[in-house]
């Protein structure tokens, strides 16, 4: 997270539309305001969607190191791989949610 504003450095960075810069400040925190709910909802849905471990949910079948607390389990990497897509995915422009929703609560607010 970057100063007080908590927005991630991956939303801080992330590339701002041409047409969103030209109606000034507001409007860029507005779709940064939007790149940030798009940034917590793939991290959400990717946490869901990612078994906890290798094993699966619950211990479910067999882990990829075939051993009970096997390095791989405990992988900082494998374990903070939501994150870290989501990010990935939101600093370099996002799936276009974040797009939508400001070009939605932009024109709500006309």
């Amino acid at each position: 997270m970057t100063g007080a504003t908590g927005i991630s450095a991956a939303v801080a960075g992330a590339a701002v539309p041409p047409a969103v810069r030209e109606e000034g400040a507001g409007a860029v925190r507005g779709f940064r305001a939007a790149l940030q709910f798009e940034s917590m909802l793939l991290k959400q849905m990717l946490s869901e969607a990612l078994p906890e471990s290798p094993a699966g949910p619950a211990g479910e079948g067999e882990g990829l190191g075939g051993g009970e607390g096997d390095a791989f389990t405990a992988m900082p990497t494998v374990t903070s791989l939501p994150e870290t897509v989501a990010e990935a995915v939101v600093g370099a422009g996002g799936l276009g949610l974040a797009a939508e929703l400001y070009a939605n609560f932009e024109g709500a607010g006309r």
